[in-house]
């Protein structure tokens, strides 16, 4: 049987970054990283990277202490990256160094309803409320941005301290400096168990039936992090549960220079707004749609990729139709129940989680990296542990809070598809149909303690059958285990 320091579960940014803060920060210690090669489905490979946490403010998100704490880790999170790259480049050869490519422009248009507006107002308060820098532009004379008559922007900001990195580029960089390491080492494997003994964690079980030893374990493994807890269920019920955000995103050769910065909405209809990402040369990662599900989503579907591809050459750039298409990608965010993270130790000695980060682990991982690096060492961690592991679902919605903020987001959704109603009466008429159903739904759940975010309704409207059962059995669980 093998055995380390540490073992961290997951090899994408935010387990790799770990490995490497754990390296920074004693470098006598053993770390495993374990995680198939292939990453299939992972957050960190599919990533488009934003590199900024102002361009992701949402009106709701400034609404509650948890919304603002999210955002006070990700000014955090930016004031870590340039010291974080310097040492990373510092060990790599000129061709394998990680760069950020700055400027973001966030533009509004009226293509997803009032909560696009919320939203854009949003990011123009936290922006002004923090002393951020940015700048008001003409929408339309933003380079890059050439989109149909009907999909004018109306307004735009350019923020010049966001922008984003090459997420592949990124995990080569991490991937190298483990590979060179004497200390870190990497094993191509699944993890399917936590070996967990008089309420000490005592290392990992393999897919193959191995055991790898530690006294310590970070579980960093995103969407599948919920598999593992689950085969240690007390444990497991008392950790807000994971689910998928499932999202495609795309990557063009375009005919000419791809725009020099990102181009983004604000978040809108459930997703992570419409966003175009230069990749250098002619390169361009458009993306990402974000459908919650139970499991991962693997395959991207022919919807996606159409309403994605449509959303690009309306909204973006008509010219892209003459591009060439170089690759369809499909990734997992993981997001809890309650849509915030899960960040520090269990009640199970020695084990550590590192996951539920949603939209926002890459931009995060140098700062979340490096706080569980030093708890795991024994040291107080770079921020309070507001998010911590286990925990009831924190409640960011009243009843009528989530029955309105829902109807927004399918509104916005059905005027992103481009529904077209009949003038007389069914203006009227198309919101009550929402409406109508939306409380249906949140009748059903029946539960005004816990109350289920927006954004998970699309797994309990996919299968109605099955998942209002499973909602109201797995918070009847949570009050027994908190009992």
């Amino acid at each position: 049987m093998a055995s380390y320091d540490v073992v961290v579960v997951g090899n994408g940014v935010l387990g790799m970054a770990t490995a490497r803060a754990l390296q920074l920060r004693d470098p006598r210690l053993r770390v495993l990283v374990v995680g198939p090669a292939a990453r299939t489905g992972a957050a960190s490979a599919a990533a488009g990277a934003m590199m900024g946490c102002y361009g992701e403010v949402t009106a709701q998100l400034l609404r509650t202490p948890s919304g603002r704490a999210k955002l006070a880790k990700g000014i955090a999170a930016a004031g870590h990256w340039p010291a974080w790259m310097e040492g990373i480049n510092a060990e790599l050869p000129q061709a394998e160094r990680v760069s950020m490519n700055l400027g973001t422009v966030v533009f509004s248009n009226a293509k997803s309803g009032t909560i696009e507006d919320e939203n854009y107002a949003a990011i123009q308060q936290a922006l002004r409320e923090h002393g951020a820098a940015f700048e008001e532009l003409d929408p339309n004379r933003v380079p890059g941005l050439n989109p149909a008559e009907d999909c004018r922007p109306s307004r735009a900001l350019r923020l010049p301290g966001e922008g984003s990195i090459d997420a592949a580029q990124l995990l080569r960089a991490l991937t190298a400096l483990i590979e060179r390491s004497s200390s870190l080492s990497f094993l191509d494997a699944t993890v399917t168990a936590l070996e967990i003994h008089g309420g000490r964690i005592k290392g990992v079980r393999l897919a193959d039936g191995r055991v790898v030893a530690a006294p310590q374990v970070v579980l960093a493994a995103g969407v599948w992090t919920q598999t593992i807890l689950d085969t240690a269920p007390e444990l497991a019920r008392r950790i807000p549960r994971l689910f998928s955000g499932g999202g495609t995103s795309l990557v063009l050769e375009t005919i000419a220079p791809a725009p020099p910065h990102v181009l983004r909405t604000p978040n809108r209809a459930f997703a992570c707004g419409l966003h175009a990402v230069p990749r250098g040369g002619n390169q361009l990662y458009v993306g990402a749609t974000n459908t919650l599900f139970a499991q991962p989503m693997l395959r991207t579907s022919p919807a996606d990729m159409f309403f994605l591809l449509e959303c690009a050459l309306d909204q973006l750039d008509q010219d892209l139709c003459a591009a060439q298409l170089v690759a369809w990608q499909a990734g997992n965010r993981p997001v809890a129940i309650d849509t915030c993270p899960l960040i520090g130790p269990t009640s199970v000695e020695g084990l550590w989680l590192l996951t539920g980060t949603y939209r926002d682990g890459l931009f995060l991982s140098p700062l979340l990296g490096q706080h569980m690096a030093d708890r795991v060492c024994g040291g107080p961690g770079l921020f309070e542990e507001a998010f911590s592991p286990e925990r009831k679902p924190i409640a960011l919605y009243t009843q009528a809070q989530a029955r309105a903020e829902a109807l927004k987001h399918y509104l916005a959704m059905g005027s992103e598809h481009g529904i077209r109603l009949p003038r007389v009466g069914w203006h009227r008429a198309f919101p009550k149909f929402y409406e109508q159903m939306l409380n249906g739904l949140y009748d059903e759940l029946g539960d005004d303690e816990f109350v289920l975010p927006p954004e998970l309704l699309a797994i309990v409207a996919s299968d109605r059958a099955r998942m209002v059962p499973f909602f109201r059995d797995y918070y009847a669980q949570v009050r027994q285990a908190w009992a």
